[in-house]
């Protein structure tokens, strides 16, 4: 398997979910190795590398930063790039967080793909299991087992009528992850909102870019009846791109996995593959 990066630059604008702040964000071509953020509002700027290593914080999002600089909320992007195999590109924003756009990954996905892609002559890093690992913090649960195919179940819980119970199992193909993950947008509930506003969170949120759990029915109409999870596995895509590498053929299961074990799931994988 070779390398891949985008063939032409390609720019999307917007404002930041939890920042509120406008972005203009171009996705280039790169040859350099790896996925790269790049603040172009900040003079003398150093690249922020797309490595589990660079997680600053996962409070609502994943957030990277090199010491100097942080971009936020970067999951998305990360995601779209992961499920379209991109393994080389330089992410340039004029801003501190990615444009949330409908808050799924989908206009990301379509923008690279748009912008084409082209094989490098290096052969990509791929992250193959040679025995089971799992990971456990309290009631969240990763397991990850040798597979013939990269297949992700997810397990999503919450103590709410409408999705209380929802679980999901996607066998990866780029086709499959635009038609059934990159969709998938972000959620949140009614009763979070007075919180995540009180710690300076979701002022980019508008009823056109994430779904609003109320205690009766949602703010918008759903993509998929089992929405939630699937925008957990979107998560997941993008938290699990901190490897560095293409996932290879594994069958990951997740119960109520986030951000936060996410990163720590990925950083696991890194450690057994590099055994």
């Amino acid at each position: 398997m070779k390398r891949k990066t985008i063939i032409k630059p390609i720019t999307i604008k917007g404002i930041g979910l939890h920042t509120g702040e406008p972005c203009s964000m171009t996705f280039k071509p790169s040859q350099e190795g790896g996925i790269k953020f790049l603040r172009t509002d900040v003079k003398d700027a150093e690249p922020i590398l797309a490595l589990a290593e660079k997680v600053s914080s996962t409070m609502r999002g994943t957030n990277l930063s090199n010491g100097k600089q942080q971009v936020h909320t970067v999951e998305h992007v990360l995601s779209a790039a992961n499920g379209l195999g991109i393994t080389d590109m330089t992410v340039e924003m004029d801003g501190p967080e990615p444009p949330i756009m409908d808050g799924s990954s989908l206009p990301y996905a379509q923008a690279i793909a748009e912008a084409g892609f082209r094989e490098l002559e290096q052969e990509a890093s791929v992250l193959t299991l040679n025995k089971d690992i799992e990971y456990k913090e309290g009631d969240i649960l990763y397991i990850a087992k040798p597979a013939q195919k990269l297949t992700v179940t997810f397990l999503y819980l919450r103590n709410h009528p409408l999705v209380n119970r929802q679980e999901y199992t996607f066998e990866y193909s780029e086709e499959g992850y635009l038609k059934e993950i990159a969709p998938a947008r972000t959620f949140g509930f009614e009763e979070e909102i007075a919180f995540l506003q009180a710690n300076g969170l979701a002022k980019g949120g508008r009823i056109d870019n994430c779904v609003v759990i109320k205690k009766d029915g949602f703010s918008v109409p759903l993509r998929f009846n089992d929405e939630m999870v699937r925008h957990k596995i979107l998560d997941l895509f993008g938290d699990l791109k901190l490897t560095g590498k293409i996932l290879g053929p594994m069958h990951i299961v997740c119960h109520c996995g986030g951000h936060k074990t996410n990163v720590e799931f990925a950083k696991m994988l890194l450690k057994q593959c590099e055994e």
